[in-house]
């Protein structure tokens, strides 16, 4: 039997789980990632934003880790996307590379900036992107 203890943060903290529970917890997550999979393919993006919430719920990841595993989580898939999209010539290549090197340091100071984040505060932020692409796509 599980017993609970009182963590850090306030939240339960549970002995390991049962090999049941194991396969039911990784079942979920599969199903999870097939579906932030097709997202990510079908909007060439977005997989990362769905991955976070998913990550903190289904996995019960604090919201720091839930984050840092979505990038890496999402690097392979983006990988797939691109080789997709290479073939069927669905990118323009000459701006490729200034995107990329952007993008490199654009993640470099994200990766640096969620170290020094509290939790609520990068909750907050993550919403709040979230809200803004939502209300812009619908404007």
């Amino acid at each position: 039997m599980n017993t609970a203890a009182i963590g850090k943060y306030g939240a339960a903290k549970f002995a390991a789980p049962a090999p049941e529970e194991k396969k039911k917890r990784r079942a979920v997550l599969v199903l999870c990632g097939a579906a932030i999979g097709v997202v990510n393919g079908l909007f060439g993006a977005g997989g990362g934003m769905l991955a976070v919430p998913v990550l903190a719920a289904a996995a019960g990841l604090p919201q720091k880790k839930a984050h840092a595993t979505a990038i890496a989580v999402i690097l392979p898939l983006c990988l797939v996307s691109t080789v997709v999209y290479a073939v069927r010539g669905g990118f323009g290549t000459d701006v490729i590379l200034p995107t990329v090197l952007g993008v490199l340091a654009g993640g470099i100071a994200g990766a640096a900036l969620l170290k020094k984040l509290s939790a609520p505060v990068l909750n907050l932020l993550f919403c709040g992107l979230m809200l803004f692409a939502g209300i812009k796509m619908m404007v």
